[in-house]
């Protein structure tokens, strides 16, 4: 009987006791917001983090231009991240907490050496966020991270706003891990950095963060660099055009002038087809679109223009596809657009059997079409 009463009340303490017994105060934590990443000498790893200051992040704390700072930089070095991030520890009254960090920023010569490393730790360590923003900058990474913000009391959270935008690229850590472990298909990632505030002005204007761009990988390696104009070329081949504004030059004979048209919805498919054991590739992108100005003589209620001003915008999208296809092909050699992938799912027993050992090579002299095709939807009620 006195067993059983004790049996009885250990299984009640059992439910009692239950609750947050790893709990952590938020007086005892350093809270993470950016990470950056570059290489020094002697193959060192310099891991910097911008750690938030909690009585500078209320409802009334201002941008950078209210003279206080609501971030802190803090660095150090080791031969591994975890090693760096010891040593960092060490430099801190608070124990180093990840989970808010949302901004991953790595530079361009530990990229091209591989990140191969940051991923392992990243999908090992449980705080770290695999929906943290990857990106990828020239020169260090640390110069970038560190630049004050302009409108957001945080500049990881001004860089986490910019790139929601949809502006350019938009990659997260577990997307940029599917890209890498993904047969026929790179990673690619947005490229950021410092620019002016003001542009073509005599005297320094304040620098911000800006998406100027992509990160092109082959592997886990940095290979090449694209353009802004280049990175809307892959938005496009990624089915990833969310939104975006293309101009138009008007014939002189016509008046002259340029059109604008705001996207609105577009959509690609990659169709890929095997003839005579030569892979073709199909690029069919459809897009709507809305007249946004109109800086032209050209009457847009005469049926006619609007179908001219079809042509003109798809003439456009097929010039920006090319030119990412042909340096991602003759200069890069590297997929980022899945055309491999796209192979695989639709013929996998040819991709397993004869494509997969050479496809790098393969992609080089791969024969692909672009067929755009744009419906202008509204042209605006003034003439």
């Amino acid at each position: 009987m006195k067993t059983t009463k004790f049996l009885f009340i250990l299984l009640i303490s059992f439910f009692l006791l239950t609750g947050c017994w790893n709990r952590i105060e938020i007086n005892d934590i350093a809270i993470v917001t950016a990470v950056g990443i570059d290489l020094i000498e002697d193959e060192e790893i310099r891991l910097t983090l911008q750690v938030a200051i909690p009585s500078k992040l209320g409802p009334t704390t201002g941008p950078a231009g209210s003279g206080e700072n609501s971030t802190f930089m803090i660095s150090d070095t080791g031969k591994t991240f975890s090693e760096a991030y010891r040593h960092l520890q060490g430099k801190l009254s608070r124990r180093i907490f990840f989970s808010h960090s949302r901004v991953l920023l790595i530079g361009e010569d530990f990229a091209r050496k591989g990140v191969s490393s940051i991923l392992d730790f990243y999908s090992r360590y449980h705080e770290p966020r695999m929906n943290s923003y990857i990106m990828f900058t020239k020169g260090n990474a640390f110069e970038v991270i560190k630049n004050k913000p302009s409108l957001e009391s945080v500049t990881a959270e001004e860089t986490r706003e910019l790139t929601k935008l949809s502006v350019g690229l938009s990659i997260n850590i577990k997307e940029f891990l599917d890209m890498y472990l993904t047969e026929g298909l790179e990673p690619v990632a947005p490229q950021f950095a410092t620019e002016p505030l003001e542009v073509k002005v005599k005297e320094k204007s304040e620098e911000t963060q800006a998406i100027i761009g992509a990160a092109v990988f082959k592997g886990d390696k940095l290979v090449g660099w694209m353009n802004d104009s280049e990175t809307r070329g892959i938005l496009w081949l990624r089915d990833q055009m969310n939104l975006g504004v293309i101009t138009v030059k008007v014939e002189e004979e016509k008046g002259g002038g340029n059109i604008s048209a705001n996207i609105i919805r577009s959509e690609t498919k990659i169709v890929p087809e095997i003839k005579k054991g030569e892979v073709k590739i199909n690029v069919n992108t459809t897009s709507e679109m809305n007249v946004m100005e109109n800086a032209s003589d050209l009457d847009l209620n005469n049926s006619k223009n609007i179908e001219k001003l079809q042509e003109q915008l798809e003439k456009e999208i097929q010039t920006r596809i090319q030119e990412v296809l042909v340096k991602a092909k003759d200069d890069i050699g590297s997929d980022i657009f899945g055309f491999g992938e796209a192979v695989y799912k639709k013929y996998p027993k040819q991709w397993n059997e004869k494509y997969k050992k050479d496809w790098n090579e393969r992609f080089k002299e791969l024969d692909v079409s672009v067929h755009p095709n744009v419906y202008v939807r509204r042209i605006g009620l003034t003439k």
